[in-house]
């Protein structure tokens, strides 16, 4: 399970023993270097890898960096039971995105489709840089069924490179991990697939350091919780808002507060009603703001001419999106 340098050896020095420089600094001290042409060099043992090892010792569980990861048992609010990039749902489970793939819940198995593979087959995650910063050691672990499979890389950003020229942490003959930053504000990992591929999914991780620490799956409420901050589905039914002029203007509650302002998507507009009249909604929508304790939008109706009016939707049904 662990990353640690494993070619430790103590330096042996010539017949001559070692040999250092002394150089005098402009401030009056003197800086000694060691300038020994050692018969033997091995690997340095330093206080990172003793803290890592006493993490390990000591049981530690690393928290992991990845939303929705444990595949036996999804979030899954946008209710597909295939997702599949070639019909045009770029989206999977909460949280994961496709491309060039297909994901199947009952079966938990991403598949590459397509022909022409242009970015390759990826289901992927956006790590938010709250979670991560480019230079951190990270470490990925992903469970399939042949195993569990991890492997450590530092976080580098290369700008403008193609995911399929990222290289793997891990590789399989299936495809394996990636991770890489290749814009300032965007970090993914990567489940990527070689061409006509598949493979099944238990579980994956990521956690800052260089050790791979045991998988603990959070609670489906916890992992609820924390997927409604990127999306919330079907909501806005029965929402009381003001009618004016050609507008319903709205709060939409929301669980959680959401991580941003999301794009909002009307699924269902039905009618308003307001002074016993009902007025057609349509699907567009405008004034986006986040609030502490939901959405505030406005949406277009069929009406003119009535200002500030209590109206209600009561069939509303809108999906809100603010996935990285």
């Amino acid at each position: 399970m662990m990353a640690l340098k494993t070619d430790y050896k103590d330096y042996i020095p010539p017949s001559g023993g070692r040999k250092y420089k002394i150089t005098a600094n402009s401030d009056g001290s003197s800086s000694v270097e060691d300038i020994t042409q050692y018969q033997q060099v091995g690997d340095t043992w330093g206080a990172e890898d003793i803290n890592q090892v006493n993490k390990l010792v000591n049981g530690a569980v690393y928290p992991n960096l990845l939303d929705n990861s444990d595949f036996t048992n999804l979030v899954n609010q946008r209710g597909e039971a295939v997702y599949d990039y070639l019909t045009g749902i770029g989206y999977g489970p909460d949280r994961w995105q496709l491309v060039e793939a297909k994901y199947t819940l009952a079966s938990q198995t991403v598949t590459s489709t397509g022909s022409s593979h242009t970015y390759g087959s990826q289901l992927r995650q956006i790590i938010p840089l709250e979670k991560i910063k480019i230079g951190d050691t990270v470490t990925a672990s992903i469970s399939t069924e042949s195993g569990i499979l991890n492997g450590t890389a530092k976080l580098e950003l290369k700008i403008d490179t193609s995911v399929s020229d990222l290289p793997y942490v891990i590789e399989q003959d299936w495809g394996g991990v990636k991770i890489g930053c290749i814009k300032e504000n965007v970090c993914h990992v990567i489940v990527f697939l070689k061409e006509n591929k598949s493979v099944k999914i238990n579980w994956v991780k990521l956690e800052k350091g260089s050790v791979a620490t045991p998988y603990v799956p959070k609670a489906f409420g916890d992992e609820f919780l924390e997927c409604l901050r990127y999306f919330v589905g079907g909501v806005g039914i029965g929402s009381a808002g003001i009618v004016s002029g050609s507008t319903f203007r709205v709060l939409i509650p929301t669980p959680v507060p959401m991580r941003t302002a999301p794009s909002v998507t009307v699924k269902v507009a039905d009618n308003v009603v307001y002074n016993g009249t009902f007025k057609a909604l349509n699907t567009t929508v405008s004034n986006i703001t986040r609030q502490r304790n939901g959405i505030h939008l406005h949406i277009g109706m069929a009406a003119s001419g009535v200002n500030n009016y209590p109206g209600i939707a009561y069939g509303l049904q809108c999906d809100l999106s603010a996935d990285l």
